[in-house]
């Protein structure tokens, strides 16, 4: 029996026996060369033929589908196109503005959104996911992860089902996904070489919840130090295993209360900034007189700032609607390669919260 043929019975068997269940997708044919090892040449031909004796159906921009009498049952609702959007939290505006910019390119593709919040928990991102990945409306997935250690369970069995997901903010090494991101490294060291060239060299570095290694502005701060020859100061550098806000303002408290000398404070987020000015107020500093603060972000909380905050752009509008593009090119089969990994590069937005020193 050739390999074509021991295919068509190895997936028949997958089908029957429940694997594959009825009016669900199957893997596509990359999951299957991967998993299997065979040929792409292979695998397309044994699709063709269960397509042909109609055990499999293909839909175009969605993938192939298990055929039977509960496929014809929800095709009319497949064709809505619905993507699952996952962020960490609604509250905080940064992604208010990523998902802006998601819907506005959703609309323009034909797509519709489903958006939800994982509240920084590893247990809710797994359990959406694992409810999209068998629920037929939904097509593929945009998700911000909580963790960059490994993707949740709930992401493999999304991706198992030959539903096409992308991650935005960051990603786990490994899954095998597109991903969309800013540069935070680059935000890191632009932001720092900004309050340098303002005459700081004393500058607290704080940062609060999700820890992610590997994707912490940290590293490019450590990097414009060393670049500058400025001693790496481990009294400035303040990481808190607590939310954002609470970390800036308890950050600047702890700092004030050591005697430990700064005049600038880098806040890893907008949401940390806000702290960072309360904890400054608190301890009868002035913002920028006293302490310059500069962050990450730009989101719509650092204009509204008193004063308005100095904030490296992250783009989330932008990299929103790249996040869906990538989607929509695996939908239509459009691109069919390794997974992508874009990176876009953020810019510095100065405004009345740094001053020279």
């Amino acid at each position: 029996m050739d390999k074509t043929s021991t295919l068509v019975d190895l997936l028949i068997e997958r089908i029957d026996t429940g694997l594959y269940p009825l009016g669900e997708a199957v893997p596509s044919e990359r999951q299957l060369v991967e998993e299997l090892g065979l040929s792409r040449t292979t695998v397309r031909r044994a699709i063709d033929d269960l397509v042909h004796k109609g055990r499999l159906q293909r839909q175009p921009g969605r993938g192939t589908f298990v055929s039977g009498p509960r496929l014809a049952g929800i095709r009319d609702i497949q064709v809505q196109n619905v993507v699952a959007v996952l962020v960490p939290t609604f509250s905080n505006p940064y992604y208010g503005e990523m998902v802006n910019g998601i819907e506005k390119e959703a609309r323009r593709l034909g797509l519709r959104l489903m958006v939800s919040q994982s509240d920084y928990s590893v247990d809710t991102e797994a359990r959406v996911l694992e409810q999209s990945a068998s629920d037929p409306t939904i097509c593929g997935a945009l998700v911000v992860p909580d963790s960059t250690e490994r993707g949740s369970s709930g992401m493999q069995k999304f991706l198992h089902g030959g539903k096409p997901a992308v991650y935005i903010g960051r990603w786990p090494k490994d899954v095998a996904c597109d991903g969309v991101r800013i540069d935070y490294r680059m935000a890191a060291q632009q932001a720092v070489e900004h309050l340098i060239e303002f005459g700081h060299q004393r500058i607290a570095y704080i940062e609060g919840l999700p820890i992610l290694p590997g994707f912490s502005p940290v590293d490019g701060y450590h990097d414009v130090l060393r670049a500058r020859r400025l001693p790496i100061k481990p009294e400035l550098v303040r990481i808190y295993d607590q939310p954002s806000e609470a970390t800036g303002r308890q950050a600047v408290l702890d700092l004030v209360a050591e005697g430990v000398e700064f005049s600038a404070v880098f806040a890893r987020n907008d949401i940390t900034a806000m702290g960072v000015l309360q904890g400054l107020r608190d301890a009868g500093l002035r913002t920028p007189q006293d302490v310059s603060v500069i962050s990450i972000a730009n989101s719509l909380w650092a204009r509204s700032m008193d004063p308005p905050l100095t904030s490296v752009n992250s783009h989330p509008f932008s990299v929103g609607q790249v996040a869906l593009r990538l989607l929509k090119d695996r939908l239509d089969n459009a691109y069919e390669g390794p997974p992508i990994k874009a990176v876009l590069d953020p810019d510095l937005i100065i405004r009345a919260s740094t001053a020279r020193r």
